[in-house]
């Protein structure tokens, strides 16, 4: 039986070390948004290199994912030959890579198969594999654990075996790793850095758990056999394409819908989690420039640098879309077992690859939420 929704001003938290992390510039202040967006004027990042990538056969899995098609959408820019590995679906249509379906080459697989991976590194002969297949919503992972610690366990370790297999010409696997291995960080522990002494994993999901044995897999084979790992840890990444269930697209649907007087609220879960967003067009520029300049076997934190609850990430939706309607928190969309903070560093991608995030966070909510204007068959499917 379904709780009543509850208002979001009695479960809001205030803790004094939210105002201490504020005042070090480690999170966003809603009230203060200039100063924020001011930084945004003078960043500077290195790109991908197009020499580099121009030809090179590049196998990802998850192609038809969230990141994944805007990833073969960045290196078929860059002259690259993409390949890749999507799920099977129970129509033939895959609606992120459409626009791109004539220029790539994919394949319907299991992964967790070592009979049919084996099969499509045979035939792709790969120079750089991007492997983001994974089941990588956290709520999921607590409706069907085993599940998912199969799929994403098994699946790495035979992306791997076939690497090693047929590794003749193989000059990069990235692997995608997730800021939710840090799972439980203190106050004092922000922000989250690379270094396992100081910030420990400390998984709170099955989804956290895969993503530590995904990299012990990554640095396994590397130190073992010598194969070319590349470790990112993405924190939450945003923006166009977004899948429903995840939470940013879940407040960008109800905003379109408040906007156009279909509904006179916006329903969420914990708006006190804080989180560190940072856009997708900027993450699959991380994962890029990490195979071209970073070290093998090295993690390397892609994130804002500032976070942000999910309660002031509404506020600044509603203000940007002139949006006024209460918030309510449905206790159904509860996590057993929730994460409160997570805010990365950046300092160590921006010194050894030179990569730096260039979309603030206001980008993230117009693009997103674009992009559910555009696709408004998206609008009214409810999503927990």
């Amino acid at each position: 039986m379904s709780k009543e929704n509850i208002p979001i001003g009695k479960v809001l938290e205030k803790n004094e070390y939210i105002d201490k992390l504020e005042s070090q510039g480690f999170i966003i202040n809603v009230n203060n948004l200039d100063a924020y967006l001011n930084e945004f004027e003078v960043v500077k990042s290195e790109n991908p290199s197009e020499n580099y990538w121009k030809d090179k056969r590049i196998l990802i899995t998850g192609l038809a994912g969230f990141a994944g098609s805007h990833l073969a959408e960045y290196l078929l820019n860059l002259g690259a030959k993409v390949y890749g590995s999507v799920r099977r679906h129970a129509v033939p249509k895959y609606e992120n890579i459409e626009q791109i379906r004539d220029k790539i080459s994919f394949q319907e697989i299991d992964l967790t198969s070592l009979e049919r991976t084996l099969s499509i590194f045979k035939d792709i002969q790969p120079q750089h594999i991007f492997h983001l297949a994974a089941e990588s919503f956290v709520p999921t992972s607590f409706r069907e654990p085993t599940r998912v610690m199969y799929n994403n366990t098994v699946s790495t370790v035979n992306i791997f075996e076939a690497a090693r297999v047929y590794d003749s010409d193989l000059e990069s696997i990235q692997v995608a790793c997730s800021s939710e291995q840090y799972g439980l960080v203190n106050a004092d522990e922000i922000p989250v850095v690379e270094n396992l002494k100081k910030n420990p994993f400390r998984p709170r999901s099955i989804y956290g758990i895969t993503k530590v044995v995904t990299e012990h897999t990554a640095n396994l084979y590397y130190k073992a056999y010598g194969l070319p790992s590349f470790i990112t840890r993405g924190f939450n990444h945003e923006g166009p394409r977004r899948g429903l269930q995840f939470v940013t697209s879940v407040i960008h649907r109800q905003i379109i819908r408040a906007l156009e007087g279909k509904k006179n609220n916006i329903i969420i879960g914990n708006p006190n989690a804080i989180r560190d967003f940072t856009h997708v067009f900027d993450t699959i520029r991380a994962y890029i420039l990490v195979c071209e300049k970073g070290k093998k076997g090295e993690p390397y934190n892609v994130c804002s640098g500032k976070g942000i609850s999910i309660a002031d990430y509404i506020e600044i939706c509603k203000k940007l879309n002139n949006v006024d309607v209460p918030v309510l928190i449905d206790p159904d969309r509860l996590r057993p077992s929730d994460v409160p903070i997570l805010i990365g560093s950046n300092e160590k991608i921006k010194n050894e690859v030179g990569w730096a995030p260039i979309y603030p966070i206001t980008t993230i909510m117009k693009d997103g939420i674009d992009y559910f204007k555009e696709h408004r068959e998206f609008l009214d499917i409810e999503s927990h």
